[in-house]
Protein backbone atom coordinates (compact mmCIF):
# COMPACT_ATOMS: atom_id res chain seq x y z
CA UNK A 1 0.00 0.00 0.00
CA UNK A 2 1.66 3.24 -0.99
CA UNK A 3 1.45 6.04 1.78
CA UNK A 4 -0.64 8.90 1.37
CA UNK A 5 0.50 11.09 4.03
CA UNK A 6 3.89 13.38 4.47
CA UNK A 7 4.52 15.36 7.21
CA UNK A 8 6.75 18.87 6.48
CA UNK A 9 9.58 16.94 7.33
CA UNK A 10 8.93 14.13 4.93
CA UNK A 11 9.35 16.60 1.90
CA UNK A 12 11.66 18.86 2.89
CA UNK A 13 14.53 16.58 1.27
CA UNK A 14 13.08 17.41 -2.27
CA UNK A 15 15.08 19.77 -4.29
CA UNK A 16 12.67 22.30 -6.17
CA UNK A 17 10.52 22.35 -2.86
CA UNK A 18 11.80 24.49 0.69
CA UNK A 19 14.57 23.34 3.05
CA UNK A 20 12.78 24.06 6.13
CA UNK A 21 9.44 22.61 7.39
CA UNK A 22 8.25 26.07 8.37
CA UNK A 23 8.89 26.50 4.18
CA UNK A 24 6.95 23.65 3.28
CA UNK A 25 3.82 24.52 5.32
CA UNK A 26 3.99 27.92 4.05
CA UNK A 27 4.00 26.78 0.50
CA UNK A 28 1.29 24.74 1.12
CA UNK A 29 -0.77 26.99 2.30
CA UNK A 30 -0.11 29.06 -0.06
CA UNK A 31 -0.61 26.66 -2.89
CA UNK A 32 -4.30 25.21 -0.91
CA UNK A 33 -1.89 21.13 -0.36
CA UNK A 34 -4.86 18.93 0.97
CA UNK A 35 -3.49 18.41 4.52
CA UNK A 36 -5.01 17.32 7.88
CA UNK A 37 -3.63 17.21 11.39
CA UNK A 38 -1.32 13.98 12.32
CA UNK A 39 -2.60 11.74 14.64
CA UNK A 40 -1.12 11.10 18.07
CA UNK A 41 1.12 14.17 17.90
CA UNK A 42 0.73 17.39 20.07
CA UNK A 43 0.75 20.42 18.37
CA UNK A 44 0.30 22.00 15.07
CA UNK A 45 1.50 18.71 13.38
CA UNK A 46 0.08 18.92 9.75
CA UNK A 47 0.58 16.38 7.34
CA UNK A 48 -0.42 16.42 2.98
CA UNK A 49 -1.78 13.93 1.25
CA UNK A 50 0.34 13.07 -1.79
CA UNK A 51 -2.47 14.09 -4.39
CA UNK A 52 -1.81 17.91 -3.37
CA UNK A 53 2.29 17.80 -3.80
CA UNK A 54 4.04 18.71 -6.90
CA UNK A 55 4.09 16.72 -9.82
CA UNK A 56 7.92 15.96 -9.55
CA UNK A 57 7.46 15.13 -5.59
CA UNK A 58 4.23 12.62 -5.96
CA UNK A 59 6.51 10.22 -8.91
CA UNK A 60 9.50 10.31 -6.74
CA UNK A 61 7.47 9.30 -3.52
CA UNK A 62 5.52 6.68 -5.37
CA UNK A 63 8.82 5.41 -7.30
CA UNK A 64 10.39 4.73 -3.74
CA UNK A 65 7.38 3.12 -2.35
CA UNK A 66 7.22 0.56 -4.94
CA UNK A 67 11.45 0.20 -5.01
CA UNK A 68 10.71 -0.64 -1.35
CA UNK A 69 7.75 -3.00 -1.49
CA UNK A 70 9.71 -4.76 -4.39
CA UNK A 71 13.10 -5.40 -2.41
CA UNK A 72 11.33 -6.87 0.43
CA UNK A 73 11.47 -10.25 -1.18
CA UNK A 74 14.00 -12.26 -2.30
CA UNK A 75 16.21 -10.53 -4.93
CA UNK A 76 15.99 -12.27 -8.39
CA UNK A 77 19.39 -13.67 -9.75
CA UNK A 78 19.52 -11.80 -12.79
CA UNK A 79 19.41 -8.23 -10.51
CA UNK A 80 21.91 -9.79 -8.03
CA UNK A 81 24.40 -10.35 -11.49
CA UNK A 82 23.58 -6.79 -12.62
CA UNK A 83 24.02 -5.22 -8.57
CA UNK A 84 27.35 -6.88 -8.34
CA UNK A 85 28.86 -5.98 -11.64
CA UNK A 86 27.90 -2.49 -11.26
CA UNK A 87 29.49 -2.16 -8.09
CA UNK A 88 32.69 -3.75 -9.56
CA UNK A 89 35.57 -0.68 -10.29
CA UNK A 90 35.69 0.22 -13.52
CA UNK A 91 39.09 -2.01 -14.56
CA UNK A 92 37.35 -4.82 -12.77
CA UNK A 93 34.30 -4.39 -15.33
CA UNK A 94 36.98 -4.39 -18.18
CA UNK A 95 38.15 -7.58 -17.47
CA UNK A 96 35.12 -9.64 -16.76
CA UNK A 97 33.61 -8.60 -19.94
CA UNK A 98 36.86 -9.32 -21.90
CA UNK A 99 37.22 -12.80 -19.33
CA UNK A 100 33.61 -13.82 -20.22
CA UNK A 101 34.02 -12.85 -24.17
CA UNK A 102 37.03 -14.69 -24.67
CA UNK A 103 36.72 -17.83 -22.25
CA UNK A 104 32.66 -17.87 -22.18
CA UNK A 105 30.31 -18.95 -19.66
CA UNK A 106 31.54 -22.57 -19.77
CA UNK A 107 34.64 -21.68 -18.37
CA UNK A 108 32.88 -19.35 -15.69
CA UNK A 109 31.21 -22.40 -14.09
CA UNK A 110 34.29 -24.13 -14.53
CA UNK A 111 35.88 -21.78 -12.14
CA UNK A 112 32.56 -21.70 -10.27
CA UNK A 113 32.85 -25.43 -9.28
CA UNK A 114 36.71 -25.22 -8.61
CA UNK A 115 35.39 -22.78 -5.93
CA UNK A 116 32.97 -25.24 -4.57
CA UNK A 117 34.84 -28.20 -4.28
CA UNK A 118 38.06 -26.49 -2.45
CA UNK A 119 35.36 -25.07 0.45
CA UNK A 120 33.80 -28.88 0.88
Amino acid sequence: MIKQWFSSKDLIMFDGLPSTPQGINRKARVEGWKSRKRSGIQGKAIEYHIDSLPEFVKSTLQAKEISAAYMVGEIEPLQLWISAFIALKEEQKEFVKTWLIHNGINDLMRVVEQQMNTKK
